[in-house]
């Protein structure tokens, strides 16, 4: 996986062993039924030269899928709120790469209903590191 995609796997490992969830998180944008997931946002690039030594900011889409719409845009809403006011990442961070901020850049909200009766919810937020490299 590349380095986005470890980042991203990280922090949900971290929401997930914090949270209780009606569903484990995915790598991907389109979830499972009654399912989460996240996958780097629109402008992410896929591979870049993380060579600076400057702070990265890396926008990341967290979707789900549930066919109960309160559960859904509550347990979304955990997330961000786990995220977003966490005042030290060093527990996600590593040796070469130091996470500094979480923030949320879109809340929860509806975005449509499928046929099966699965409400679909997207939200985004923003992860700011340095990466050493």
């Amino acid at each position: 996986m590349s380095f986005y995609g470890d980042l991203i796997d990280n922090i949900a490992q971290l929401v997930e062993d914090e949270l209780d969830l009606y569903a484990g998180i995915v790598y991907g944008s389109d979830p499972p039924e009654n399912g989460i997931c996240m996958t780097p946002g629109p402008g992410a690039p896929s591979y870049t030269f993380l060579d600076k030594g400057m702070l990265y900011r890396l926008p990341v889409v967290l979707n789900g899928k549930n066919a109960n719409q309160e559960l859904l845009l509550n347990d979304l809403t955990a997330i961000h709120e786990l995220l977003a006011r966490r005042l030290d990442y060093s527990d996600l961070s590593t040796e070469d790469c130091q996470l500094v901020d979480i923030a949320t850049t879109a809340v929860p909200s509806i975005i449509g209903r499928e046929q099966n009766k699965q409400w679909i919810a997207g939200s985004s937020f923003e992860v700011a590191f340095y990466w050493s490299k």
